[in-house]
């Protein structure tokens, strides 16, 4: 099984999330762009699941955010830290603390935005296709 290390925890991952299988537990999980070289990846967002579901990613406020970065869901990743028998609160103190050591690129959607990605959005999402057209 693959594994990541995001901020000082190891997630299993990344895996292409249209193929993901994902495991009946309570877990924390990143979602994930293909980075600049091959084989690396960068996190979009932390998040945290009471129970993962393969509809995890498609149900989040942010998927429409996610897709117009990365272009297509077959350029979407994920990778799970799974905490068995965790609280809410278990899983937010992990989460806080993966999120500040990391820092992901992108912050939180205003609840005022009717879900329109942001101005650095755009531009890292442009910036993404170009290069992926050089050769």
């Amino acid at each position: 099984m693959p594994v990541i290390t995001l901020g000082s925890r190891s997630f299993a991952g990344p895996f292409l999330a249209p193929l993901w299988s994902p495991p009946r537990s309570a877990a924390i999980y990143a979602v994930m762009a293909p980075g600049w070289r091959l084989l690396t990846f960068r996190a979009l967002e932390f998040d945290h699941a009471e129970e993962l579901s393969s509809g995890l990613l498609k149900q989040h406020a942010k998927y429409r955010e996610w897709l117009t970065i990365v272009g297509t869901e077959w350029n979407l990743y994920i990778a799970t830290y799974e905490m068995p028998l965790s609280t809410a609160s278990e899983r937010g103190a992990v989460l806080r603390e993966v999120s500040r050591s990391y820092r992901p690129a992108f912050k939180p959607l205003s609840s005022a935005a009717d879900n329109m990605p942001d101005l650095k959005t755009l531009l890292l999402a442009r910036a993404l296709r170009s290069s992926e057209e050089k050769p």
